[in-house]
This record gives structure tokens, sequence and C-alpha cells, in this order.
């Protein structure tokens, strides 16, 4: 079958060696800074994908983006999901059905919870100068993200899945390897997210200290100016 050009998954792309040379301090010899040197050490060729069977040459906007910028942050900038959160699944396999059963069958529960620590531990972060002083508050807080990242979430729906066959050619290894790589992409609307999430705040911090809460009305106070908006 003839290999269709395509962009290589991100576990998959470049497998670099790095020699960097840092220098401390001003440099007094004149010479000039030394070169950062990468070294390929995997070529990817796609052999077929979801859409070769139907003469479609490239692969959708959201998985070239996903991949050629290396996240679901770049995936949410796209004209088609804006005011939704983008929630992306990635698996290999060895053969296709292995690769179409997965994505049936993805977790996006699961994702989301990811998502969501990924999204809110630096706000939370952020605001720990609030708590009280002593280690019981702190416990409390630092749990609080782990009860957001277990509660369930309603709302996400699959909008795509696509997959990849691939030949991954390494050097030093004598036979070439090949796989499936399956992709699902679903979506949740940004304002329904952020508002299960600051109802599961308000739940948190029922019963805690005044102190305690203050630090919950600053994290749930971002929430309704932001969003998960923040890095």
């Amino acid at each position: 079958m003839k290999s269709v050009k395509v962009f290589a998954p991100k576990a998959l792309l470049i497998a670099a060696l790095m020699v960097i040379v840092v220098f401390v301090g001003c440099n007094t010899s004149g010479k000039p800074a030394p070169s950062i040197k990468l070294e390929t050490t995997a070529k990817v060729e796609t052999i077929e994908h979801k859409g070769s069977a139907l003469g479609i040459k490239d692969i959708p906007p959201w998985l070239s983006t996903f991949i050629q910028r290396n996240g679901t942050r770049s995936v949410e900038e796209l004209s088609d999901y804006k005011g939704k959160y983008v929630i992306i699944g990635e698996a290999n396999g060895a053969g296709l059905q292995q690769a179409e059963t997965w994505a049936k069958n993805f977790d996006a529960q699961q994702q989301i919870g990811a998502t969501i620590e990924s999204r809110v531990a630096s706000v939370f972060k952020a605001h720990e100068n609030l708590l009280p002083g002593d280690a019981d508050a702190k416990r409390k807080y630092d749990n609080a993200i782990n009860t957001l990242v277990r509660a369930t979430y309603t709302g996400a729906k699959q909008e795509a899945d696509w997959w990849l066959h691939q030949k991954i050619t390494e050097k030093g290894k004598k036979e070439p390897e090949t796989r499936y790589t399956s992709y699902v992409l679903y979506t949740i609307d940004k304002t329904v997210l952020d508002q299960q999430i600051r109802d599961q705040i308000i739940k948190i911090k029922n019963n805690e200290s005044p102190e305690l809460s203050a630090a919950f009305d600053a994290v749930t106070k971002q929430l309704l100016e932001r969003g998960l908006e923040w890095e």
C-alpha cells in the first residue's frame, strides 16, 4: 500500500540525543557559544490511516494540531472547539481491531479527572498562603484536589476518532516495528465543566474553618473569572 505522509504521534516523533555545554557566568574568551547537537534515532513512516481507504490523504485538523503542537490546549484554539474543553485519548496497539476496540471503550471520565488535576493544581498552590498554619488544614486543602479528580462529571461527548498505522525504524535495530495508534476526541462545554467544579468546591468547603473556607473561596473566584484557563 502506498505510504501516506502525515505527522507522527508525539510519543514517536523524535528521539534525540542532546549534547549541551553550559557555561556559568560571562563568556570572556570571545568564542561563540556552544551549539546543541540533535541526532535523530528513529524514522517513522505512515503506511495508512483511517481515511486512506476513502481516498482521504490528510488527517483531520484536530489530530494534526494535537500531534504537531503537542497538546489539547492548541486544539481548543481551533474554531471548531471554541467554548469547549478538549479531551484526547491516545493508545498504541499491534492490530487495527485492538486500536478500534480501545477507542470505543475509552474512559472519558478518567481523562477528565487528569485534565482537571493538571489545570487546577496550580491555582490551589497559588492560594496556599491563605491557609491556617496547621498541618490538618494543609492536608484537607491538598485532599480537595483528589476529591475533584475522583468526582463524576457529566456533559462530555465524543466528537471524533482516528487511527494511524505506522512503521518505526529505530537506529541499531535490524527489524522495523509496525503499530497502530488510536486517538479519540471528546469535548465538554467550558461553562458546564466550570460550574460542576465550582459546585464540588462548595461541597468540599462546607463545615470548614473560616480561614480554610477563605482559601477555597479564592479558588472558586478564580474559576468564576477564568475557568480552567490558566497555565
